[in-house]
């Protein structure tokens, strides 16, 4: 796959508004929400994760939320808000503290952020399976929507 840039993620969402239903900068929080969540996982959240939520918040993709920052307390606040998750991932031993999970599926199917391999602002995407197996997944933010959109093509 070629590398997916933001202006060709951002043509390709404008191409499938049918199944994407991402909010707008205007829904988004602002920028000292996203330094309180990076303060409380204790490492930043990549460069395309961070545009992610400045241009469209957070939203779902065929009904599949990708998780978000809700601008409530992250002890509290319960639905796709991505601190939340990661606090009750760790509590319930689903999750590595260096992995940030993204979405999950209907089936069980976790997405998430592997921080052992953040570099230069960003790190790869993996798929937890049920079966707890897990396999690489997108390089970046960006070819992780591409590629959770073309999936429901």
């Amino acid at each position: 796959m070629n590398e997916i840039t933001k202006d060709i993620l951002i043509e390709f969402i404008n191409e499938n508004k049918d199944i994407v239903n991402f909010g707008t900068p205007d829904d988004a929080v602002d920028e000292s929400w996203i330094l309180k969540t990076e303060k409380y996982l204790g490492f930043p959240l990549t460069n395309s994760y961070k545009w992610f939520l400045r241009e469209y918040f957070g939203g779902e993709i065929c009904g599949e939320e990708i998780y978000s920052i809700y601008g409530l307390d992250f002890e509290s606040v319960n639905g796709g808000d991505i601190v939340y998750h990661h606090i009750i991932d760790l509590k319930n031993n689903m999750i590595k503290d260096t992995q940030l999970v993204i979405s999950q599926t209907d089936f069980g199917d976790l997405y998430y952020f592997d921080y052992t391999n953040f570099d230069n602002g960003e790190c790869p995407i993996y798929i937890m399976l049920p079966s707890a197996e897990c396999n690489f997944y997108a390089t970046n933010f960006y070819e992780f929507l591409y590629k959770r959109i073309k999936e429901y093509l």
